[in-house]
């Protein structure tokens, strides 16, 4: 439990710095695109980034419920 503990932790950094990156994008958009970069890079990262992170939390979350609760929880 403690390992998934960790994993969860990692994850909930990983969602607060991609949050971080999304809003650093939003707000230096227009002295990009003046220097001429793009954000190709950064949006792969996002896209994978966002997905992974909420999808490990929800499992996380679900899993510590199941734990107390003693009954098996399922979504859908």
């Amino acid at each position: 439990m403690f390992a998934l503990a960790g994993l969860a932790a990692a994850a909930l950094v990983l969602l607060i710095v991609a949050i971080g990156a999304t809003i650093w994008l939003y707000r230096c958009r227009e002295q990009r695109r003046a220097d001429g970069k793009t954000n190709v890079g950064w949006i792969v990262f996002l896209a994978i980034a966002y997905p992974l992170s909420v999808s490990y939390l929800m499992f996380f979350v679900l899993l510590t419920i199941s734990a107390f609760t003693g009954e098996s929880v399922t979504v859908g």
